[in-house]
């Protein structure tokens, strides 16, 4: 077939093909190539060929112009497969840069939430500090020190408190300060009865020991008036 500006197609069947390539200037062939082509599978492809001069003379074959040749060819190979080297690594940086920021990211998380957890036991642990402190309220002694905390918390509102403002002021859940009054409520030492929507706790022992005092009393007054009327007597 005859190639007009350099391009040429066919329409082949699979098997082994023998391409071949003539250049003439005039009458007489000055280059000329050929190139054996395996068609395995259907597609299009594409082949580019290369002529080489023709001499009709042995020996003005000039090897320096085949090693340009193939110079031209092995250079038109590499920029082929520059792109693909450039692009697999920019590929490794952009992974390179994007673990460097999930792992920064994990760090400060895991930080933050440390520094959350420690400053949040300390708070509690003050909290706790203030109200269990005080051994002076009758009835504390041997309790949890989670009881205690409540048992101080109501003994500093006066002896009374609705559950609402109970469970503000300490750092536990619903449940859980329901829990502790029904433990106080059974022990005896606080009592529980209902106001409108909410609950009012009341410290049962809170003048515990005034009682106490007052009963010693009641006895020593007894035993004076039982000696009065024996000496009477």
């Amino acid at each position: 077939m005859l190639a007009n500006y350099g391009i040429y197609s066919f329409n082949l069947d699979p098997g082994t093909y023998l391409i071949s390539a003539s250049y003439y200037s005039g009458n007489e062939l000055t280059a000329y190539t050929e190139e054996e082509v395996t068609i395995t599978d259907d597609g299009d492809y594409v082949l580019d060929l290369i002529l080489f001069p023709v001499y009709y003379d042995d020996s003005l074959l000039n090897e320096s112009e085949f090693t340009e040749l193939d110079d031209i060819a092995s250079f038109s190979d590499s920029d082929d497969e520059a792109p693909s080297s450039v692009l697999s690594g920019s590929s490794v940086l952009i992974i390179v840069i994007f673990l460097i920021i999930i792992l920064t990211g994990v760090l400060f998380f895991v930080k933050q939430k440390k520094n959350s957890s420690t400053s949040e036991d300390s708070s509690c642990d003050d909290l706790s500090d203030e109200f269990v402190s005080d051994d002076t309220i009758y009835g504390l002694a041997g309790l949890p020190d989670d009881l205690r905390e409540v048992v101080s918390i109501i003994a500093k509102n006066d002896g009374r408190i609705t559950q609402k403002d109970l469970r503000t002021k300490v750092k536990h859940s619903e449940a859980k300060v329901s829990l502790m009054i029904s433990d106080l409520e059974s022990r005896g030492i606080v009592r529980k009865f209902k106001k409108g929507r909410g609950n009012i706790i009341i410290l049962e022992n809170l003048d515990e020991p005034d009682s106490t005092d007052s009963s010693g009393s009641e006895s020593e007054m007894a035993e004076s008036s039982n000696n009065d009327q024996d000496n009477d007597k």
